[in-house]
């Protein structure tokens, strides 16, 4: 069964503000939209996190780590049925250089989502960066 306008409208809305705690570097808030027992491939060899709290640990880290501003998210696809909802967007990952220059990484971020009976919650997500030589 197709999701509602009105769910769709609820997910969109959890999208933005996991966008905006994003940017904001807002671990707190980050953390409210995720589920305890959330999964994650990240987008660096290795990087699997299991867990709310290890999502904010390597959240934090790479933010500091690869001087990440911020990320915007695109137009997201949502498809669902019952409790589970799946998405998909391009977004841009915003980052500065040592020399103070900001890149703009062509990026992909989905996720699975699960609702709780009064709201939505992430329980895994994934972000590729694009591969800028290929079509």
């Amino acid at each position: 069964m197709p999701l509602s306008a009105q769910t769709k409208t609820q997910i969109t809305n959890l999208l933005l503000a996991y966008q905006t705690a994003y940017n904001r570097h807002d671990p707190e808030a980050l953390a409210k939209n995720l589920a305890t027992d959330i999964i994650m491939y990240g987008c660096r060899t290795g990087e699997f996190i299991s867990g709310r709290e290890n999502f904010i640990t390597m959240v934090t880290k790479n933010i500091s780590r690869y001087k990440i501003d911020g990320i915007l998210l695109g137009e997201p696809e949502i498809k669902g049925d019952g409790i589970v909802a799946w998405i998909s967007a391009e977004c841009i990952l915003l980052s500065t250089s040592g020399s103070g220059a900001v890149h703009e990484t062509p990026s992909r971020f989905t996720a699975v989502l699960r609702g709780t009976g009064h709201a939505w919650e992430f329980v895994q997500i994934h972000m590729s960066l694009g591969y800028p030589y290929h079509e």
